[in-house]
C-alpha cells in the first residue's frame, strides 16, 4: 500500500509545482500603472452665451443704427492631450481643444426716413452661417487614481488660454417700399474679429483599458473665459468662452 501511495504523492507534488510557477507568471504579467498617457476626444461643448453689438451708420443725412444679437448654445468639439506622471498619483499635462459652429444673428435696424427727420423705419431679420471658432490651451495639474487594474480615473485643473474668432455683422443693405414707409433688410457684410482671454478649467477623465496600452475614455471638463472685441473701434459686448465639454475617445499608455 505504501508503494502504491508513493506515485500518487509524487504526482500531486508535480502538479503543485506546475501550478505554482504558472500562477506566479500570470501575476508578473498583470498590467502596471501607466506613466504617460495620450488621448483624443470627439464631443460637444455646451455654453449659454448671448451678446449684442450696435453698429451706427449714415443714411439720408441722419445717423441710423442696427443691433445684432448673437445666441451661442453649443459647439462640436475636438480635443486631445498628453500627460506624464511626475510623483506617485500626481501628473502634469497639456490639452488642446478646438470648437466650431455656425451662429445666427438676429438683426434689428432703425433706418432714417428720406423726407422726415427723427422718423426712423424699423426692420428686422436673421443672418445665418456666421462662423465662430475657439481654441483652448489647457495647462493641467492631474491627480490619478487606479480603481482597478483596468480602470483609471483622473482629475484635472489649471489655467486655460483661449483664442477665439467670431464673424460679426458690420454692414447691412436695405430696400425701400414705394411709399418709403417701410424698409427691408436685403444684404449684409461681416467682419471677423479675433480675441484672446486667460481663464481656467476643471475636469475629470475616466479610462477603461482593454489592453496594457490601449483604452477608451470619457472626458468631462468645464472651462471659462471672457473676451471683449472691437468692431471698427467700437466696443462690442463681451462674450463668454469655454463651457462644458463632454466627449469620448481613445487613450494610449506608453
Amino acid at each position: 500500500m505504501a508503494a502504491r501511495r508513493r506515485p500518487a504523492r509524487l504526482a500531486a507534488l508535480l502538479a503543485a509545482a506546475a501550478i505554482g510557477p504558472a500562477s506566479g507568471g500570470a501575476a508578473a504579467q498583470a498590467p502596471s500603472e501607466p506613466q504617460r498617457l495620450a488621448g483624443v476626444n470627439l464631443g460637444m461643448q455646451l455654453i449659454h452665451d448671448a451678446f449684442e453689438n450696435r453698429v451706427p451708420f449714415r443714411k439720408n443725412d441722419e445717423t441710423g443704427s442696427f443691433n445684432a444679437h448673437y445666441d451661442v448654445s453649443k459647439h462640436y468639439a475636438l480635443d486631445g492631450g498628453v500627460a506624464v506622471r511626475v510623483w506617485r498619483t500626481l501628473a502634469l499635462g497639456v490639452a488642446v481643444s478646438h470648437v466650431a459652429e455656425p451662429t445666427t444673428a438676429r438683426l434689428q435696424a432703425a433706418v432714417p426716413h428720406p423726407f422726415f427727420f427723427d422718423s426712423p423705419r424699423r426692420a428686422g431679420g436673421l443672418r445665418r452661417g456666421l462662423d465662430r471658432r475657439e481654441i483652448g490651451l489647457h495647462l493641467q495639474g492631474q491627480y490619478w487614481r487606479s480603481l482597478s487594474e483596468s480602470l483609471l480615473l483622473r482629475a484635472t485643473w489649471g489655467p486655460t488660454v483661449f483664442i477665439a474668432r467670431q464673424d460679426l455683422v458690420s454692414e447691412i443693405g436695405t430696400t425701400e417700399s414705394s411709399d418709403f414707409d417701410r424698409v427691408s433688410l436685403t444684404s449684409h457684410r461681416t467682419t471677423t474679429v479675433t480675441a484672446g482671454s486667460l481663464g481656467f478649467h476643471v475636469g475629470v477623465d475616466g479610462i477603461l483599458f482593454v489592453t496594457d496600452r490601449l483604452g477608451f475614455g470619457f472626458n468631462l471638463r468645464y472651462s471659462r473665459g471672457t473676451a471683449v472685441v472691437r468692431l471698427d473701434d467700437r466696443i462690442a459686448t463681451p462674450f463668454e468662452l469655454g463651457g462644458t465639454l463632454a466627449g469620448g475617445g481613445l487613450r494610449l499608455a506608453f
